[in-house]
């Protein structure tokens, strides 16, 4: 079942808000992820963040895997200081 990272946020720094992509995108790659959604959104109800960035995993473990990593855990330490916001972890829906 895939899973997947989810990351909604304002952007407070947007002279290095470039950074985040180069440098997550290899990680996501070694967990077997990739890019699905990364851009900005129209807020319709409820959070009043306007980006979103979602990485879709093979598996719920390699969401996870991806998540806790070490190299995720150091690029988490750069976004706090970029961006403001919450990380979710989704597994798929699968309706049976």
């Amino acid at each position: 079942m895939s899973g997947y990272i989810i990351y909604h946020y304002n952007i407070l720094d947007y002279e290095r808000i470039n950074e985040l992509g180069p440098l997550s995108l290899p990680i996501v790659e070694k967990y077997g992820g990739e890019l699905v959604v990364g851009s900005s959104v129209t807020r319709l109800e409820g959070s009043p963040y306007t980006h979103m960035v979602v990485y879709k995993f093979d598996s719920s473990e390699q969401a996870r895997a991806f998540y806790e990593s070490e190299e995720s855990k150091a690029l988490s330490e750069l976004r706090h200081q970029i961006t403001e916001g919450f990380v979710v972890f989704v597994p798929e829906y699968l309706n049976s």
